[in-house]
């Protein structure tokens, strides 16, 4: 069964929780973690990663936290996912180039054609689907 992981998860659930409440001009991680229901240091871990990838800002200080740097209308869920894993993949053989040379049957596989063309149709859903397709603005 093909399954996100919980980084990915959670870093959708954590951009959701953001844009929100777009009321609020920082979020602070405490406040994310709680009400996305992320564990909080897994939580930070993955805020860092949005911001290195600039999907979120980050602002320091008292009233400091975390806000969106980019529209919800043009963050796809394609970019969430490349910012918290390296590749999104239903096989370990499809981008990994040493789980192919440790695989038996790479040159007679008969299923990793078709498999690719799974997973490039995935691909093309993650990155036409949008941020604002799942949040609930108020």
């Amino acid at each position: 069964m093909l399954k996100l992981s919980k980084k990915i998860e959670y870093a959708i659930l954590a951009l959701k929780y953001i844009a929100e409440n777009p009321e609020e001009n920082c979020l602070s991680n405490k406040v994310i973690s709680q009400n996305a229901e992320i564990p909080y240091d897994l939580s930070a871990k993955i805020l860092q990663q949005l911001v290195r990838s600039e999907i979120i800002k980050s602002t320091q200080g008292t009233h400091g936290g975390y806000s969106l740097n980019v529209s919800p209308d043009k963050l796809n869920l394609g970019q969430i996912a490349n910012a918290v894993e390296d590749e999104i993949q239903i096989t370990n053989c499809m981008f990994d180039s040493a789980t192919q040379e440790d695989c038996a049957r790479i040159d007679d596989c008969c299923i990793k054609s078709p498999l690719s063309k799974v997973q490039n149709q995935i691909n093309e859903i993650f990155n036409k689907t949008f941020l604002n397709e799942i949040v609930e603005l108020q």
